[in-house]
């Protein structure tokens, strides 16, 4: 999950680039099961606080292609992560198979220290091995299996 402010269709922003928005703290909920279970405690990161955030990122690829760390690396440092690439990633591959077989609601829920600049769009990838069905309310997305 990641924000991006102003750059859709704006020559002048590169669209590769991602901002932070004064984001804090940010969880997914699988019906009534939230991911991670505890807030990313003391993220800030005016405050240099995003390590657990930063970890998670790059362990994404390591997870996901089932390779040695050194050869999975995505070669992001912190400060590139921080300035650049404020990019929240969620492992929910760990679920009760009761979630696995039925309609799953999914919600991302994000909280920030200020608000949230005009034009500022949230971008989501969901990797999952079901077909989704993404309805939308026009405030809410929902997506179902």
């Amino acid at each position: 999950m990641a924000f991006q402010t102003d750059k859709s269709g704006n020559q002048e922003h590169n669209p590769s680039l991602f901002d932070l928005c004064n984001l804090t703290n940010m969880f997914v909920m699988l019906n009534s099961r939230r991911y991670p279970e505890i807030d990313y405690d003391g993220n800030n990161f005016t405050k240099q606080k995003f390590s657990r955030v930063y970890g998670d990122a790059v362990a994404f690829r390591t997870k996901f292609y089932r390779q040695e760390e050194l050869v999975s690396s995505p070669n992001i440092q912190p400060s590139d992560f921080k300035e650049l690439f404020p990019i929240f990633v969620f492992d929910v591959s760990k679920q009760s198979e009761k979630l696995k077989n039925s309609v799953t609601d999914i919600q991302i829920k994000a909280q920030f220290s200020a608000n949230v600049p005009t034009n500022t769009e949230a971008f989501a990838v969901v990797i999952s091995d079901k077909s989704l069905i993404f309805r939308s309310d026009g405030q809410k997305m929902r997506v179902e299996y």
